[in-house]
């Protein structure tokens, strides 16, 4: 019998009326309620599908069904592919057919994102609820069936093209078990899950509560009224919001601090966030804070708490157990302390590539994962990320890091957030761009301002040649900022720019 669903049913047998699973309608399960429709619906699959142990992939709507399906489809030893319903029809067939799908489970909101396929469609809505199959020879089979995939999820895509990531069982039990160690979590905690299963935190945040016999919180999606609301009503004690969902959650922090009281730990993933954010939290938060490092392939590589932050307040923290960092440069030899260099992490959770084994082997040197990241080690071992490498600029000869200029034009009144881009140019290489999302209607006032403190606080080489305001910016399916569309945008829009930088550079100086 696979592990997962083994446990959740322990769980129920142990506490059957404990609540499991609450929705953002307020509607809730009970531990029984759970495995009775997970049960149902392995009876129901089994008779529909007829073997087990394939490869199924399922789009559909974020809610109650998605811990169901999952739980099924594990006790059918079935390979998971949870996939993002906002995909396009041509990127979804993609991956259907590059991770070798057997079954595509959908439901009544997503049955006509596909069109003609091979693969055999089954809405789940139309399952039978009532199925004679007979779950004492399933159960038999399924234990006696050894499949070493349990899920197959694509990478956020921060260091490339995603690529679909294979974990065992026994590696996502691990992650879990990871997360309970480090944030002491235990049956009597109640945890908030506003990310998508798609996602592997989503993942992780909704296996963590029922693994433990704790409580789920499921938000369909991130809203931060909705968000703060479930937090309170529910007494949520830990959730985990990507680092773009926790400067809103700051800043509603700021006036509404009775609302958090309930929480134990919350912690910050996906991306560093600003250092005065931090300070924020922690002026107002009575719980612990966490910042933690890691990536999909690697599981969470390094943790810190406020009480480290406030003595290092830029740093994402120590490894964790098992885990080994190192720095090196170009040719991947180590760097020395407080040099900036490409970071690479040896962890023992590990996940590869799905039959993409040239691409699996050349992400790794001497067992170390290469994250595609930069940053730097100090003295007392602490890691201090510094950019994305993919995402460094160099203009003029001259390596420019995003996130130097992105922190100090955050800090400028009326900016809500910008990413700073740099866009092919004739004259320098690359030449830098600032997008900016402000609400400010004086806008050309705004601008002024920006180049005016960029000047003071930042070199000639750091300064964006050009701003683009925006309500918005885009996010990929990970919820991190798409600034590989921004590039894209921007080039659309023909920019010569290549002129205003010669005016500039060749103007004479005293």
């Amino acid at each position: 019998m696979s592990l997962i669903y083994k446990k959740v049913k322990d769980n129920a047998y142990q506490f059957p009326n404990k609540i499991a699973i609450i929705l953002d309608d307020g509607k809730s399960l009970t531990y029984a309620q759970l495995i009775n429709l997970v049960n149902i619906k392995i009876a129901s699959l089994q008779e529909k599908i007829g073997f087990t142990g394939c490869t199924v992939a399922f789009c559909i709507e974020e809610g109650v069904n998605i811990p169901i399906i999952s739980l099924s489809l594990n006790a059918l030893n079935a390979t998971l592919v949870p996939l993002n319903p906002s995909l396009k029809y041509s990127q979804l067939d993609f991956l259907l057919k590059s991770v070798d799908v057997d079954i595509l489970l959908v439901d009544s909101s997503t049955c006509n994102l596909f069109g003609k396929t091979n693969i055999l469609v089954i809405n789940i809505d139309l399952l039978k609820e009532n199925s004679d199959t007979s779950l004492n020879v399933l159960r038999e089979y399924c234990a006696n069936y050894k499949y070493d995939q349990f899920i197959i999820t694509l990478s956020s895509g921060s260091t490339g093209d995603p690529k679909p990531i294979v974990f065992s069982e026994q590696n996502k039990i691990k992650r879990s078990n990871q997360a309970i160690e480090i944030f002491d979590i235990d049956s009597n905690d109640v945890v908030l899950c506003a990310s998508p299963f798609f996602h592997s935190l989503g993942q992780r945040l909704t296996f963590l509560p029922l693994l433990i016999g704790g409580t789920l919180v499921q938000l369909k999606y991130f809203n931060i009224n909705n968000w703060v609301h479930a937090v309170n009503k529910y007494r949520v004690t830990f959730t985990i919001p990507v680092s773009t969902h926790l400067h809103a959650v700051a800043d509603y922090l700021i006036n509404y601090p009775e609302k958090f009281k309930s929480l134990k730990s919350i912690v910050s993933s996906s991306a560093t966030i600003d250092k005065d954010v931090k300070l924020n939290l922690f002026s107002k938060l009575s719980c612990n804070f966490y910042e933690m490092y890691g990536a999909s392939e690697i599981a969470t590589a390094t943790v810190i708490d406020k009480h480290q932050l406030t003595n290092k307040p830029n740093s994402v923290g120590l490894p964790c157990t098992g885990v080994k960092i190192k720095i090196v440069d170009n040719d991947f030899i180590e760097c020395s302390q407080m040099t900036i260099g490409k970071i690479v992490v040896k962890s023992p959770l590990v996940a590869g590539y799905y039959k993409l084994d040239k691409v699996t082997k050349n992400s790794f040197i001497d067992d170390y994962f290469i994250t595609g990241d930069l940053g730097y080690i100090d003295k007392d071992g602490y890691l201090y990320f510094v950019d994305r490498e993919k995402d460094i600029i160099i203009t003029g000869g001259v390596n420019i890091y995003p996130s130097d200029i992105e922190w100090h034009i955050n800090n400028i009144k009326h900016v809500e957030t910008c990413v700073v881009v740099g866009i092919k140019d004739l004259y320098l290489g690359e030449a830098i761009v600032a997008v900016v999302v402000s609400k400010e209607k004086d806008r050309s006032m705004l601008e002024e301002n920006i180049r005016s403190s960029l000047r003071k606080d930042l070199s000639s080489n750091q300064q964006p040649i050009k701003y683009f305001f925006r309500d918005t910016v885009p996010f990929n399916h990970s919820g991190k900022v798409d600034r590989e569309s921004i590039q894209i945008e921007i080039d659309l829009l023909g920019l010569d720019l290549t002129k205003r930088l010669r005016q500039i550079y060749s103007t004479p100086t005293n």
